[in-house]
């Protein structure tokens, strides 16, 4: 056999190697959870249905809020959900999106959905200008809310979470399904706080309080412009040492995420 062809057969050889290597490691690799894949995973069709108190009325735009007459108690975006999603989590020292993903999914224990003994997470800023279409970390929904007939005096406006029907031992990674709220703006002086589906389970955090007093106006006078940022919060752990969604929780069933807004009226409003 001459020099040449030993070469090239040792050659071959190293490359089929290196490719029984490659496709082991995708294998191995499939199972991760997904906040440690930063690829097209799960939560197809997350959307969001929202409804208010008696006391109150919403809608999707300014001009369904204040026109007369047009009186809602609920509505929903499922015809607006989006099906692909990449699991991020809250920090505030992200720009525009208060939001960031995981670069180096290996660091990511593939049984817990948390970090490696002896490893550090890094991540990247989730960015804000990026198309409807290839937005796969976070969805907005914009909701109007104000009062029918007079304006309202309230101590309290909140919004909870409600639990989604199919949360269970089945699908654990429901727990995740997380809600930024922003009243007006997003931004830090517009945020309200965060609540999850663990959180409306747990009442830890179950209830967001948009407005801590004043005033819910009169729907053709004005009205309280809030916006839910929806997410899969992958740092979310179930308490015993995982997350909540790791390498065997991962469905492809969609969520539907229930948001109770309350208006809670002051005693001067009930004297009037």
């Amino acid at each position: 056999m001459s020099s040449l062809l030993k070469q090239k057969l040792m050659l071959i050889f190293i490359l089929a190697s290196l490719l029984v290597t490659f496709f082991g490691f995708l294998i191995a690799n499939d199972s991760l959870a997904w906040f440690s894949e930063n690829k097209e995973v799960t939560a197809e069709g997350l959307s969001v249905s929202a409804k208010v108190s008696p006391n109150l009325i919403i809608a999707k735009t300014e001009d369904e809020i204040m026109a007369e007459g047009n009186i809602h108690f609920g509505i929903d975006f499922k015809g607006t959900s989006c099906s692909n999603m990449i699991a991020v989590t809250r920090d505030e020292s992200v720009p525009d999106t208060f939001l960031k993903y995981l670069k180096n999914h290996y660091a990511v224990d593939n049984a817990t959905g948390l970090v490696k003994p002896g490893m550090a997470l890094e991540f990247a800023n989730v960015e804000s200008n990026v198309s409807e279409n290839e937005r796969y970390y976070y969805i907005d929904y914009v909701v109007y809310i104000a009062s029918a007939f007079d304006p309202l005096d309230v101590d309290s406006l909140t919004a909870k979470i409600t639990i989604p029907e199919a949360v269970g031992a089945e699908y654990p990674y429901f727990n995740a399904a997380s809600i930024d709220f922003y009243v007006g703006e997003v931004s830090a002086e517009g945020y309200r706080g965060t609540t999850s589906v663990a959180d409306s389970i747990g009442s830890a955090n179950g209830s967001v309080t948009l407005l801590a007093g004043g005033t819910v106006p009169l729907n053709t006078e004005g009205y309280i412009k809030v916006i839910m940022r929806c997410y899969f919060d992958g740092a979310l752990e179930d308490g015993a040492g995982t997350a909540y969604v790791n390498s065997n929780t991962v469905k492809t069933q969609g969520v539907v995420i229930g948001v109770d807004f309350v208006a809670t009226e002051s005693a001067k409003a009930e004297e009037n």
